[in-house]
């Protein structure tokens, strides 16, 4: 059985947003060459390591100034 993979125009443009940073290329570019892996498994990596460090659920409303 064939698996497909689609995507919205929303996602799409998320991710363009999120690659788009001159970080998020650098990291993709290290990963690539020090680990051998492809840019798309290297963009997996970066999208985990984001989701890690910035985790949703945990953030709190900010305390106004």
């Amino acid at each position: 059985m064939a698996r497909t993979n689609t995507t919205t125009g929303l996602e799409n443009r998320a991710g363009e947003r999120i690659f788009s940073s001159p970080v998020a290329l650098a990291f993709v570019s290290r990963v690539q060459k020090h680990r051998g892996v492809s840019e798309a498994d290297a963009r997996k990596l970066y999208l985990e390591y984001i989701r890690k460090t910035h985790p949703t659920s945990d953030r709190r409303p900010r305390a106004a100034a």
